[in-house]
């Protein structure tokens, strides 16, 4: 379960950086039934939000 939930977050990271999709749509696109406990369990394991962390990565994305 660890594993696949590690994956689940990866992959949100990449969706996060990479794509225009809204917060609730990332959740459900990456198992997460309900949007506030995507935001919840990301903002936990990572240490910040889901949206700072969008618009940090693609500001380092865009400098590359």
């Amino acid at each position: 379960m660890g594993y696949l939930f590690s994956h689940r977050l990866k992959v949100a990271c990449d969706l996060l950086t990479h794509t225009g999709m809204k917060l609730d749509e990332i959740a459900r696109a990456t198992g997460f039934e309900y949007d506030t406990y995507f935001i919840n369990q990301f903002t936990v394991k990572k240490g910040i939000s889901p949206t700072k962390y969008r618009n940090i990565t693609r500001k380092f994305a865009t400098t590359q």
